[in-house]
């Protein structure tokens, strides 16, 4: 069963007043995209938990009840690069009930309407593992 360790967290648009939305990061870019996505985008990243992404192989949700798990899809592109002459491997987590939404707009990010090799789109779904704050975490935000 593969895993991969992930952060939800809630973005929020710094100017106006618009909803938060979901979203689901690998931990090891984490810091770096919440950094752009203050700096650049304008964006406020609240709520980060770190957790487990479970792809579905296995039926791990069967030993989980339903409100200790979100399905996420993760959607992998494979991209060629006229420049580098080869693909390039983009992967990025979304909410299931969301993932056609937000597949065409990662998709308008990688089409190239020029090229005639236009991305190939894999789908795997999994489940993100809610996690209990630990002692130290609340402690943290107390």
């Amino acid at each position: 069963m593969a895993s991969q360790k992930l952060v939800r967290c809630q973005v929020r648009p710094r100017q106006g007043s618009g909803e938060p939305t979901t979203r689901y990061i690998p931990l090891e870019i984490f810091d770096l995209w919440q950094h752009m996505m203050d700096s650049r985008h304008g964006f406020d990243v609240e709520e980060a938990r770190a957790s487990l992404w479970l792809d579905m192989e296995d039926s791990p949700e069967a030993a989980y009840e339903e409100q200790n798990y979100d399905r996420v899809t993760e959607v992998t592109l494979f991209v060629y690069s006229g420049r580098d002459d080869m693909f390039t491997r983009v992967c990025r987590y979304f909410p299931s009930h969301e993932v056609e939404q937000t597949k065409e707009i990662l998709l308008t990010h990688y089409r190239d309407r020029g090229s005639r090799v236009q991305p190939q789109i894999r789908e795997r779904p999994g489940i993100y593992i809610h996690r209990d704050v630990g002692v130290a975490e609340a402690e943290a935000e107390s």
